[in-house]
């Protein structure tokens, strides 16, 4: 096998590196995907999107039936939770995922090897033992895919060790903190930190910024403050941390931190999580001997083909920078392999690729938000529809949230959709191809919705935006 020469080699075997896989042998490339762990997915699959996710639902099953459940006459004698049972269910769950792609690796007969990949050459990978670094075998390509992903970023000077923790570690860990410090909102702070809270927990997100999430639109952003703060999660803004102390009795962690005027504030807790963002992992590829260039902060440079300056090897995913998520490392694979094969694909529209909060009610967000139209200088309406006037909404008892429309002012084009509500993350693709097909808010409300469903919030916003009127407002 060692002297095969592939058409695709992928290095990384995360949403991004299995379907390129997949999708390489479907188009008939012989195709071998590395892999340095012993399960396949990435940290999509093992350590962050779908683990979170099982413990985010089994943790809002709990919540509804405490407090929700009662105003739909549904009541409990004795309502607990067996916080080992929800470990094991997302265990479980990871596992069959895994044995699933296992099975689509050998369905599509895909040799997989385990191991590091290591560029020897512009043709040539080594192939090493995970833990010895000995190298095991050599193996050849014409093209090659990096898809390594990311790992979450430390702060200076301070380790994740005891109960100063990252992600992964919270994803697995073996008791309910009393207490969880979570530095940095974003994403995946505001997602755990629901999963704990629920459960009991007092969570404290702290953030050096004003907004305690980047990059969405700012209506988005004062709903998410209203939703932690009714369920009483505490929100430290502008906040820089000085240090993060592991006791000595190692029963808790001590973080100090100053805000802007100087001042000194102090957090203690049982753990805390540390979630300021992700940095790529190219450690061990060598990439530099052959020539692949990166930037400061170690992303891989691509073109507009996402060629890396080596004319033969593609970069995708988190390696790469940008949207770090699942389903844009997914669309790069996709189109990558297309464009080798001679398929002449589109480049992925950065711009619609929807980003999600599985808080509850869920918070999903695609196109220009109102500030980066404003920057644009360009002219714009938006409507924005409270789902507290659907009738499904009031009908299920979730009535929080809005569904917002900015569209351009002279041509009507949908600019940017972004969703506070229930089934947000489903509703956000409704939005996703009326943009890709450059609709217009016009054209939405002209589509029969049914009735009663959250997809009319979709409806009353585009009225509002092309005619500054709504049916049920």
């Amino acid at each position: 096998m060692s002297d095969e020469i592939y058409d695709i080699v992928i290095i990384g075997s995360g949403p991004g590196g299995y379907v390129s896989a997949i999708r390489s042998s479907q188009l008939g490339l012989k195709t071998a995907i590395i892999e340095k762990n012993n399960n396949l997915g990435g940290t999509c699959l093992n350590t962050g999107c779908i683990p979170s996710k099982c413990l985010l639902d089994s943790t809002k099953y709990f919540f509804l039936s405490k407090k929700i459940f009662k105003k739909h006459g549904i009541f409990f004698k004795d309502l607990y939770y067996d916080f080992i049972k929800m470990m094991d269910r997302k265990d479980k769950i990871i596992n069959n995922i895994n044995n699933g792609i296992k099975y689509l690796m050998k369905k599509n007969k895909i040799d997989v090897y385990k191991g590091i990949g290591q560029f020897k050459g512009k043709n040539t990978l080594s192939i090493l033992n995970e833990s010895s670094f000995i190298e095991k075998k050599n193996i050849k390509f014409k093209n090659c895919i990096i898809s390594t992903g990311s790992k979450p970023l430390k702060l200076d000077n301070i380790n994740f060790e005891k109960r100063i923790i990252s992600s992964t570690e919270l994803l697995n860990i073996k008791e309910i903190p009393n207490n969880l410090l979570i530095i940095g909102g974003g994403v995946i702070g505001i997602e755990l930190g629901s999963i704990f809270n629920r459960l009991g927990t007092k969570v404290s997100i702290i953030d050096n910024t004003d907004t305690i999430i980047s990059n969405m639109d700012i209506s988005i952003i004062n709903e998410i403050k209203k939703i932690l703060n009714k369920y009483s999660i505490d929100i430290y803004t502008s906040l820089y941390v000085k240090s993060i102390i592991n006791s000595d009795d190692e029963d808790n962690v001590l973080l100090s931190c100053k805000n802007s005027f100087g001042d000194i504030i102090s957090l203690k807790g049982d753990y805390c999580l540390v979630s300021i963002g992700r940095k790529p992992q190219t450690k061990h590829l060598d990439i530099d001997k052959i020539g692949i260039k990166h930037d400061k902060n170690g992303f891989i440079i691509v073109d507009n083909y996402l060629k890396t300056t080596v004319n033969n090897i593609y970069a995708i995913g988190d390696v790469i920078g940008g949207k770090m998520l699942a389903h844009k490392a997914e669309e790069e694979g996709l189109y990558v392999v297309e464009n080798i094969i001679g398929k002449k694909p589109s480049l992925p529209n950065y711009n619609i690729i929807p980003s999600i909060i599985y808080s509850y009610p869920e918070i999903a967000s695609v196109g220009y938000t109102e500030d980066e139209v404003k920057r644009k200088k360009i002219e714009y309406n938006k409507g924005i529809f409270p789902m507290k006037a659907l009738g499904r909404a009031i009908s299920s008892g979730c009535t929080e949230g809005f569904l917002k429309m900015i569209s351009n002012k002279n041509t009507d084009e949908i600019l940017g959709v972004h969703i506070v509500g229930e089934h947000a993350s489903e509703m956000i693709m409704e939005a996703a191809v009326a943009m890709e097909f450059r609709a217009s808010s016009e054209d939405i409300y002209r589509i029969c919705h049914p009735h009663p469903t959250f997809s009319e919030s979709f409806k009353e916003s585009a009225l509002l935006n092309f005619e500054n009127k709504s049916i049920h407002i």
